[in-house]
């Protein structure tokens, strides 16, 4: 019985051999109970958080519906190597990031300035004593800003903020140094702060 992805406004489905030859085929299914039907069932409870994340590094909602659809197809191959005890969505998370980097492979990367080591942190500017509608604002503007970055910025900012990784964990999951996510970090920061005012001047203007 194939799987059926019941994503956003459409289906997918994925045949019982997962889109796989030969003796792979056997890698594609479940040894829990169920299979199909607690796959689709996982796919239900972590689709939405799974395109948050996703949302934030991909360039726009087409690619991102994309990228979940990938992760869930690379999911379902590899589903029978899941650990039953461990939280599941850190291991979607690596597999939606590795899918955004092998996409992203097959086109030019977006141009962006070189920018310094040294970086204030937008901290200050997000955390205030009472929720407001400012506040609200900024984090809209920020999100609109994070897309205008460079794709291994984007996914760290993603991993670390949206889905609360550890900067050791984020370092596993894109398979670089923790100084590399911690750089690319404080250069994401000073982009934000950048653009920030940029398009503050360009609002006053």
């Amino acid at each position: 019985m194939p799987v059926v992805l019941k994503l956003f406004p459409r289906k997918y489905v994925i045949p019982d051999d997962g889109g796989l030859p030969g003796p792979a085929r056997s890698q594609a299914r479940s040894p829990r109970s169920g299979r199909a039907e607690e796959f689709d069932r996982l796919v239900g409870d972590h689709t939405p958080r799974l395109y948050r994340l996703v949302r934030r590094f991909a360039s726009d909602r087409s690619e991102a519906e994309a990228l979940v659809q990938e992760t869930w197809l690379r999911a379902w191959r590899a589903f029978a190597e899941v650990d039953a005890s461990r939280p599941l969505f850190p291991w979607l998370a690596r597999i939606a990031t590795n899918a955004a980097r092998d996409s992203w492979r097959k086109r030019s990367p977006l141009s962006f300035a070189d920018l310094g080591e040294q970086a204030e942190t937008l901290e200050d500017d997000l955390v205030g004593p009472e929720p407001s509608r400012e506040r609200g604002e900024l984090l809209d503007r920020l999100a609109l800003g994070v897309r205008q970055l460079r794709p291994e910025y984007r996914l760290v900012i993603a991993l670390r903020y949206d889905a609360g990784f550890s900067y050791k964990e984020t370092a596993k999951a894109l398979s670089i140094p923790v100084n590399t996510v911690r750089t690319h970090l404080r250069r994401a920061k000073s982009a934000l702060r950048s653009w920030l005012e940029v398009e503050d001047a360009r609002l006053d203007g």
